[in-house]
Parts: C-alpha cells; sequence; structure tokens
C-alpha cells in the first residue's frame, strides 16, 4: 500500500513544483514592465524654456528665467521655427535667443530637441508679495513692518484692487495684518495691484 501511494501522489508533487505557464508568463510581464519603467525613467520628455547663452557646435546652453542652465542638444531632425513661424535651421539659432526647446531628456538633464520654437521673451514679472502689519493708514499709502521688522511704504491708486475682507482703503486699519501685491519701485516701496486684508488687529 506503501508504494502504490507514493507512486500515485508523488507525480502530483513533482507538478506542484515546477512552474506553471501562468507563473512564468507573469513572472515575464513583471521584468517586461521593470524595464520600461526604467527606460522611462531615465527617458522623459520634457520643455525648456529660456535664452540661448552659448552655443557649441549643436549643443545649445538655455537659461531660463530663474538662471538655471540646461542642455538642449540640436540634430538634423529638430524641427526649428523662428519667430513669426517661419521654418528654421541650426545656422538660425544665435546666442541670445529666447527658446522652448522640446523633446526627450536622458538621466543627466540632456535634452534631444525634436522641436525647437523662437519666441519673444516674456517680460520679467517684477511683482512682489509682502505680509504686514499696517503701522500707518491714509488714503493714498500704507506704512507696514513685514515679517522681518522692516519698514515698507505701499502705494495705493485707483486701480488698486482689494480683495478678501478689504472693500476699500478705509476698512484697513494700524495693527490689521495685509497681504499686499505689486511692483516694487523703490528700496522698501511698493506700488500695490492688490491688498488683502488677513486679519484685524
Amino acid at each position: 500500500m506503501t508504494l502504490i501511494a507514493l507512486f500515485i501522489f508523488t507525480p502530483a508533487l513533482v507538478l506542484a513544483q515546477s512552474p506553471s505557464p501562468t507563473s512564468i508568463r507573469d513572472a515575464v510581464k513583471e521584468q517586461v514592465a521593470q524595464e520600461l519603467a526604467e527606460i522611462k525613467q531615465a527617458v522623459a520628455k520634457k520643455a525648456y524654456v529660456g535664452s540661448i547663452t552659448t552655443i557649441d557646435n549643436l549643443n545649445l546652453t538655455i537659461t531660463n528665467l530663474k538662471n538655471q542652465s540646461r542642455t538642449a542638444t540640436v540634430t538634423t531632425d529638430t524641427a526649428i521655427k523662428l519667430t513669426g513661424g517661419k521654418d528654421g535651421t541650426s545656422a538660425d539659432l544665435k546666442v541670445g535667443l529666447f527658446v522652448i526647446a522640446m523633446g526627450d531628456v536622458d538621466s543627466n538633464g540632456t535634452m534631444t530637441a525634436k522641436r525647437l520654437l523662437v519666441i519673444s521673451q516674456p517680460a520679467e514679472d517684477k511683482r512682489q508679495a509682502i505680509f504686514a502689519t499696517v503701522t500707518k493708514a491714509s488714503a493714498s499709502t500704507l506704512t507696514v513692518e513685514d515679517l522681518k521688522k522692516a519698514s515698507w511704504t505701499i502705494k495705493l491708486s485707483s486701480t488698486t484692487k482689494y480683495v478678501g475682507n478689504t472693500k476699500t482703503v478705509a476698512d484697513i486699519e494700524i495693527g490689521n495684518k495685509i497681504v499686499a501685491v505689486g511692483t516694487v519701485t523703490a528700496e522698501n516701496s511698493l506700488t500695490a495691484a492688490i491688498v488683502n486684508l488677513v486679519s484685524a488687529k
């Protein structure tokens, strides 16, 4: 009986220990998915926006408005569009041009440009936001103290917008905390485009 039992159950035990076709397919699919994920991580589609600061053969250094530099390589397959939509070539690319380069970026941050657009440089946004406490208020100006205890003059005009709990400058009192957004016109002087009353004193 013992020998018969072994003869009957041993093949089943062998089959249980052998990988099934389904498990092999799952293992292969998992390995392929992992390799694809690694490739996608190494090569990603991105865009670099900024001014061309250097040109070395067909390698461009593009510096953005935050003064961060990236490298983009132009190839014979790169589609180049000049200002106005005209077709261009690598010979049209000059230092100082403002461009948008789009393409594949490798793990080192170097782009192979598929498309490159030459555009007009946008005006730099010089607006600044100040969170401060009002120390003096009038119809045309606010004197405030920021978080670093520096004193600022906030200039108000007919175009200044009041948002949040603020309807007009008359709603702002000494001791109020505000956020003023505008353009810095001189040292510690801001012409406000928006004033938001954050909290009362």
